[in-house]
């Protein structure tokens, strides 16, 4: 039932933001559950107004039908071998597609957002879950849908319009 919930809220909405926690990973899940969740997460936006943010590297997400071009990997890309993570990261790589992720922000404002958090906890939060909460308290028209299996909570000013799901992100769109 929560998940018809958080399609109907998709489905409602004008535009659809999609944070991606290291919680969707390979640590947790095999990649062919991956490939299977990104394809529903994906199909799950079509036809809307969306952006994808993740701070995954191992660059699945680019094979499930999302336009790469409303993708941002602020953590950099195994492929590449240039990841936050090694000691040589080098942030230039992903600075276009932070610039057009700013840019689609932007045009949020006062339109009908969905702010879907998969798996997002507390590794970089200065990139997604904080900012996600500050949308969606300025945005009256916007709803927070957070899915974690440890991290769910959301603060009290912005309850009334977020939905909190304690579970795992790939195992609640499974079913």
């Amino acid at each position: 039932m929560e998940k018809q919930k958080v399609l109907d809220r998709i489905k409602s909405s004008m535009m659809v933001l999609v944070g991606i926690g290291t919680e969707i990973s390979e640590k947790h899940h095999t990649r062919e559950e991956l490939l299977a969740f990104y394809q529903e997460i994906a199909g799950a936006v079509k036809g809307k107004f969306y952006f994808v943010v993740t701070l995954n590297t191992d660059d699945l997400i680019y094979e499930a039908g999302f336009d790469p071009s409303l993708i941002v990997a602020p953590c950099g890309s195994d492929r590449t071998g240039n990841v936050i993570t090694n000691g040589h990261y080098d942030e230039s790589g992903y600075l276009p597609q932070w610039k057009a992720y700013q840019t689609w922000l932007g045009n949020t404002l006062n339109r009908e957002l969905v702010i879907l958090e998969l798996g997002v906890g507390f590794e970089y939060p200065s990139v997604l879950r904080f900012p996600d909460e500050k949308m969606t308290f300025f945005n009256q028209k916007s709803t927070l849908v957070r899915i974690h299996s440890e991290f769910p909570q959301i603060p009290k000013e912005i309850r009334e319009r977020s939905l909190s799901v304690t579970a795992d992100p790939v195992d609640f769109w499974s079913k």
